[in-house]
This record gives C-alpha cells, sequence and structure tokens, in this order.
C-alpha cells in the first residue's frame, strides 16, 4: 500500500497544479482537488493537510519542472550556431512566459500574498531562481558583465512578463531588442 501513496500523491498534486492554474488559489477548492484527482478527501487531507501545503507542493513540482525545461532551453539555445544574446535572452525570456503554469504562480503570490506563509515566499524565490540562473548563464556564455544583469532583467521582465501576466500586448521583438542591445554591453 505504501508503494502506491508517492504516484497517488503526485497525481494529486498534478491535479492541483491544473486547477491552480486555471482557476487561481482563491478559486480552487479542495473538494475540486478531490474530484478531478478522482480520489477521496481523506486521501487529499491524509497527504496534504491544509490548501496552503497542497499550493506549496505544487509550487515545489513546477519549480523543479521549469528548471527541467529551461536548461534545456538554455541547451538548446547554446547548440544554435547563429545565436547571438539577445535574440537567446529573448528566446529564454519567451519560454520562460510561455508556460501558463508559471504565470499563474507569479499571479496567485501577487494576488494572494496575504493567505501565504513565509514558507510560501521562499519556494517562490526558489522558483524565480530558475529563470535567474537560466539568464545569469546564458551572460556567461557571451561574457556580457554581471553588473548588466539588474538592468537587462529589469527591461525583460516590463516588457515581457507584466505584459503577460495582465494580459497586456507584449512588447514586439524588435523594439525589445533595440533596448536590450544597448544595455547588455
Amino acid at each position: 500500500m505504501a508503494r502506491g501513496r508517492p504516484s497517488k500523491k503526485s497525481h494529486i498534486v498534478e491535479a492541483a497544479c491544473e486547477l491552480f492554474t486555471k482557476q487561481g488559489y482563491q478559486s480552487t477548492s479542495i473538494d475540486q482537488v478531490v474530484l478531478t484527482a478522482a480520489v477521496s478527501k481523506p486521501t487529499v487531507y491524509s497527504n496534504f493537510p491544509t490548501k496552503l501545503v497542497l499550493w506549496e507542493t505544487a509550487l515545489s513540482a513546477l519549480t523543479e519542472r521549469a528548471q527541467e525545461e529551461m536548461e534545456q532551453a538554455l541547451s538548446s539555445q547554446n547548440t544554435t550556431a547563429d545565436s547571438d544574446f539577445v535574440a537567446g535572452w529573448i528566446a529564454l525570456w519567451s519560454e520562460w512566459i510561455g508556460k501558463p503554469e508559471r504565470l499563474a504562480s507569479y499571479r496567485i503570490l501577487l494576488g494572494e500574498q496575504h493567505k501565504m506563509a513565509p514558507s510560501t515566499f521562499a519556494l517562490f524565490a526558489e522558483f524565480e531562481a530558475v529563470l535567474e540562473s537560466t539568464l545569469l548563464a546564458w551572460m556567461t556564455v557571451f561574457s556580457v558583465p554581471n553588473e548588466r544583469f539588474f538592468i537587462l532583467k529589469a527591461v525583460s521582465k516590463e516588457a515581457l512578463l507584466t505584459p503577460a501576466l495582465m494580459n497586456q500586448t507584449i512588447t514586439g521583438k524588435d523594439e525589445l531588442r533595440a533596448q536590450l542591445e544597448t544595455l547588455s554591453y
């Protein structure tokens, strides 16, 4: 019986991830997770005593998945012969914001801060560290000074992440490229 628990637990987390992505934290109930995962309520509560614990577990799973995906994206950028720094930088950001579950994670943390525990903020810092470590690794490939990281990240966040979170038009690649080229060297 104990052998089935990890897969059942991960199944519950996957169901919760889907619901949190589609509905957010506030609108997702344990009852919905029970229905989506097709498990009993006691099964959910025996693994996750509160919705916050379930969300934190889901955020950890999303962070692990993001780490794998961003490592793959970085690797594919590194193997592209005609890649330049700015094109790769934009591609890595596009990969990051291209996943609805990542955008949902930002929305949940920003919109539900008052319901989160200090441990949630620590997990979110780990989540964001995936993007930052990927971007820093990309900068290293092109010998872009680390002192440029903050400004490059800030411009990219304003041009790409913020509009994506607000369902607004993202800054055009040519316009963003022009801005980043002046800042990267």
